[in-house]
């Protein structure tokens, strides 16, 4: 297996504008990490297993957990009109009176990936979301326009996302922020999963496409949509987690999380989850912000799960599909 991973890895690390990398697989009931690179360029620091990565839309499995965890409480259903949580003022838009929750959660809201008032609020555009806040999201909704009938369709919706841990946040009267550590990140013992990673020692320098060093993301109402930061070591335990081992934490919202909801032969969705339309019992997810590039990938039949975290934006995501493919190759 160390062959495999290290096969696919080192030609990936050796390309120009690859600086680091910090991989976990779960295999045969062990853990296993592999880290390249640097952790900034010059500095000569290889990772390790904690270092610290932007993992940018993986978040969503975190929010929809979230949705899962309400749904398991009763305190809502997964068809549960989202007008009902919205100011009156919005709710009247009769374009939006039929999404759920549950559309939020699967990508099929007929909302676009970004509203149209979103790039008025950029003014840095290293930083896109930094601005756009919940006011500027109700307004939006107010007079928009979706873009298909609800359940219809799938189109992937940044938007939609950020929305749901907003509405869950009015659902629980707590921040996203708050709800995270609660229900997910403090059961779970994912300690260096979070929002802050600026005075983080730990945190690897991300590169954007010109090679340039930037930033991780910072987010104000889009949480939901790609705001964490975590390890190879915190993002391994969590895919295990979905493995539906009982007794674990979390163990019944997960398995909600990864009943199909959607079909349409290419786009296999469950709740966040998506599933790989060639292996379809293999769950994924996919994050990239402006310097780095993430990849989730489990196989809960094999027992099997890969992370991916790379702190530059190139294609660190799809090397995270490679590695899954690989490996369920040795094991069968």
């Amino acid at each position: 297996m160390d062959s495999v991973v290290d096969n696919i890895v080192t030609t990936y690390i050796q390309t120009k504008g690859n600086v680091g990398l910090s991989a976990g697989v779960y295999y045969k009931g062990k853990d296993y990490f592999y880290n390249y690179g640097e952790t900034k360029v010059g500095n000569n620091q290889l990772p390790v297993s904690h270092t610290i990565y932007d993992i940018g839309s993986i978040t969503k499995t975190f929010t929809a957990t979230l949705l899962a965890i309400a749904v398991e409480q009763g305190k809502v259903t997964l068809s549960t009109p989202i007008a009902k949580f919205l100011p009156d003022s919005v709710a009247l838009n009769k374009e939006i009176k039929n999404i759920t929750l549950e559309e939020l959660a699967n990508h099929t809201s007929g909302l676009p990936r970004l509203p149209d008032n979103f790039q008025a609020n950029v003014t840095d555009t290293y930083q896109p979301y930094e601005n756009y806040g919940v006011n500027d999201m109700f307004s939006y909704l107010k007079h928009c326009k979706i873009n298909n009938p609800p359940g219809a369709k799938y189109g992937y919706s940044n938007f939609g996302a950020g929305l749901l841990a907003v509405i869950l946040e009015r659902i629980y009267h707590k921040s996203y922020q708050e709800l995270l550590r609660q229900y997910i990140t403090g059961p779970a013992k994912l300690t260096e999963t979070g929002f802050a990673a600026d005075n983080s020692t730990t945190l690897a320098q991300g590169y954007n496409e010109q090679d340039q060093p930037v930033a991780p993301w910072k987010f104000l109402a889009m949480q939901g949509a790609g705001v964490l930061k975590s390890s190879a070591f915190d993002l391994l335990s969590y895919s295990k987690l979905q493995l539906l081992h009982p007794n674990q934490p979390l163990h019944e919202a997960l398995r909600l999380t990864h009943r199909v909801t959607f079909d349409d032969g290419t786009n296999i969705i469950g709740l966040g989850w998506h599933y790989l339309a060639d292996f379809k019992n293999v769950l994924q997810h996919a994050g990239g912000t402006g310097g780095y590039r993430s990849m989730i990938c489990i196989d809960p039949d094999k027992q099997l799960t890969v992370v991916v975290l790379t702190n530059n934006a190139t294609t660190g995501d799809s090397l995270g599909i490679e590695l899954i493919e690989a490996l369920k190759a040795i094991n069968d």
